[in-house]
């Protein structure tokens, strides 16, 4: 059942020695080699030379599928006409004005269109900066220090929010009751002592937890990773009613999910929170960060006035940024996002039926055009449950399909974009029956 991780490691480096040779010559300029950690694959990451529609070229010249997409971006997938062109017509007119444009207001009234929750949006350079500031406006709005998160969830790379990621499982705590872990060596002393720290998908215990520290939480920042977890839309619901209840703020992070339908995951469940992050497809390709929200919570980063908190940044919805977010949103038909969903139960059905073939334990979940699968025969609903997978299978089938040509890892979820189309779905996925039947 699927080569070993050896074999398949050695035909790896003997098809992509540009991308190693790259690699090396980044190793003594740049730490680890890479520009950024998020990039690092065992034993080395493919080179990217071009991309357009579904596909990437290598280094080498090996064309892969892209099922990763730029971590979720790339909703239109790479280069895409419209945004191409959105952004060579935006270049002609300069590269840094330092002064607004209109653009501005065209992207936040096409998101207010979309989003019943959203009244006023400001744009920030990415969706950790859109939750850095978040935070001190619920803490500035409510009075209170403590915020509440959902162990497991990622919100950012900031002090604030960055407890309990990927917490060792001897450091978590209870199940119901989850310990406060820091992110990260060199956070601030008592990072994690300002967090509350929720168990996903849990509602008895979330409301104990919420209703004993109502008075000191803030908000609840909440991502319902939908396609990666089993999530409830009747636990999102539930969600958004015990915290007006509680008057504690709702925070979506719609960072990733705003890709699984025309109003984002909180669409989806029909819910409305009282501020959301943004970042990635509402960029189009380009850095970007957006908090978005009710006009009168907005209203605390009004700098024509002294509200007693200030927001800015110097790239903060530049040109590019919005040309491009603008053109991706306005292609962002409902009949493209029903297309990619189609799509998404296409691959659901395939990787079931496959792995099923193949007698291993799995747990495939799908939500639009995110589609997430996990090896292991236990329901997949929160943190804990994720880390019962068998990673070292899970990993020789990435490297495994990577060589066969698509950029697929299951830990980034397999992502759908608008280019794909029925025959990139039936290539996979036969291709992933062959490789879990062979053998070195």
């Amino acid at each position: 059942m699927v080569r070993s991780m050896t074999s398949l490691k050695a035909e790896y480096k003997k098809i992509t020695p540009k991308s190693m040779a790259q690699w090396e010559l980044g190793k003594p300029i740049m730490p680890g080699g890479l520009i950024k950690g998020a990039y690092w694959s065992d034993p080395y990451p493919i080179y990217i030379e071009r991309a357009e529609g579904c596909y990437l070229w290598d280094l080498d010249g090996r064309r892969y599928v892209d099922f990763e997409n730029h971590h979720t971006a790339t909703i239109l997938g790479h280069s895409h006409p419209e945004v191409v062109e959105s952004i060579q017509n935006t270049l002609n007119l300069g590269i840094a004005h330092g002064g607004p444009t209109k653009l501005e207001a065209e992207v936040s009234a096409e998101l207010i269109d979309r989003i019943p929750s959203v009244e006023k949006v400001r744009f920030t350079n990415s969706g950790t900066e859109a939750s850095l500031h978040a935070t001190r406006m619920v803490r500035m709005i409510s009075g209170k220090s403590k915020l509440a998160k959902f162990e497991g969830n990622y919100h950012g790379s900031h002090d604030a929010l960055e407890v309990s990621v990927s917490p060792s499982l001897d450091q978590a705590g209870p199940e119901d009751t989850p310990n406060s872990v820091d992110g990260w060596k060199g956070m601030s002393n008592g990072s994690s002592e300002d967090v509350v720290v929720l168990p996903h998908n849990k509602r008895e215990s979330v409301e104990l937890i919420l209703r004993e520290q109502k008075d000191e939480v803030a908000a609840v920042f909440y991502d319902g990773r939908p396609g990666f977890y089993d999530t409830s839309h009747d636990f999102v619901r539930w969600l958004r009613q015990i915290t007006e209840e509680l008057g504690i703020l709702l925070v979506m992070d719609e960072v990733v999910s705003f890709r699984v339908g025309r109003a984002g995951f909180q669409g989806v469940c029909d819910v409305m929170p009282d501020l959301t992050i943004f970042g990635k497809v509402v960029g189009g390709g380009l850095p970007v960060g957006a908090i978005g929200g009710r006009g009168d919570l907005m209203d605390v980063l009004d700098n024509t006035v002294n509200t007693g908190l200030y927001q800015s940044g110097t790239y903060s919805g530049n040109m590019f940024t919005l040309a491009a977010g603008l053109a991706t949103l306005r292609a962002l038909t409902p009949e493209v996002y029903s297309y990619m969903e189609y799509l998404g139960e296409q691959l659901y059905a395939g990787l079931k039926a496959a792995f099923m073939k193949a007698g291993i334990p799995h747990q495939v979940l799908q939500e639009g055009s995110i589609v997430g699968y996990h090896l292991t025969d236990q329901p997949v609903t929160d943190y804990r449950s994720a880390c019962t997978v068998n990673r070292e299978l899970t990993d020789r089938i990435g490297i495994a399909m990577m060589v066969q040509g698509y950029f697929a890892r299951a830990t980034m979820g397999m992502i759908i974009s608008q280019p794909m189309k029925d025959e990139h779905i039936d290539s996979y996925l036969q291709d992933l029956e062959s490789i879990l039947l062979q053998q070195d």
